[in-house]
């Protein structure tokens, strides 16, 4: 029994470790995206800012998530912190969406405004 616990230790570790790179190569990743779009000409390039926080948002998240799941005790326990993760995640995506049809809504609105 004993072997299957530093089994299981060691994969722990293995999985953490694989989480933290994995982390590092997503905040570069965004920072790379979030200056290319932050010297970008383009006229909804506000938009695309907006969306990127949220995917970085969402992809922290999830992240987040398999750190709980490395650390979970047995699977009823895995399986409550992915219910709660999918909670979160649909009041996420309803608040998200909600932001970007009133940044759409607005941009669009200056489009059709009278130029003075």
């Amino acid at each position: 029994m004993a072997e299957i616990n530093v089994s299981a230790e060691g994969m722990r570790a293995s999985l953490s470790e694989a989480l933290d790179r994995l982390r590092k190569a997503n905040s570069d990743y965004f920072e790379l995206l979030e200056r290319a779009l932050g010297s970008s000409p383009v006229p909804i390039a506000n938009q695309a800012k907006e969306f990127c926080a949220f995917m970085q948002r969402n992809v922290t998240a999830t992240f987040d998530l398999g750190d709980k799941l490395v650390g979970a005790k047995d699977m009823q326990d895995a399986l409550k912190l992915q219910a709660d993760f999918f909670q979160e995640q649909m009041r996420s995506l309803t608040d998200q969406g909600r932001a970007m049809s009133e940044s759409a809504m607005k941009a669009a609105g200056g489009m059709f405004s009278p130029k003075a």
